[in-house]
């Protein structure tokens, strides 16, 4: 059985701190805990006191890891995972 047929792509919103150095830690966490980037977006807050970035992960791990790490950084001030599709869960 190959990792690919048990990748599973997920997506996070995101709100940060208003400095780039949030953005490096994001991927550089997503990047340590193995998950694959398939998608990134991102928005000024409206206040623009902070992003809003969507980040779109690929991976076979279950995504808690990567979760639980997101949410100890410093620059993150809000994290949503959003759930997969019915479509994609079928077996």
């Amino acid at each position: 059985m190959s990792n690919a047929a048990n990748s599973h792509q997920h997506t996070l919103t995101i709100q940060t701190r208003h400095e780039a150095v949030a953005v490096e830690r994001l991927l550089q966490v997503t990047r340590y805990r193995g998950f694959t980037l398939a998608g990134l977006e991102l928005k000024p807050l409206a206040d623009v006191s902070g992003l809003l970035i969507t980040l779109s992960v690929v991976s076979d791990k279950p995504i808690s890891l990567l979760v639980n790490q997101l949410n100890k950084l410093y620059d993150v001030l809000d994290l949503e995972l959003h759930q997969a599709e019915a479509g994609a869960l079928r077996a």
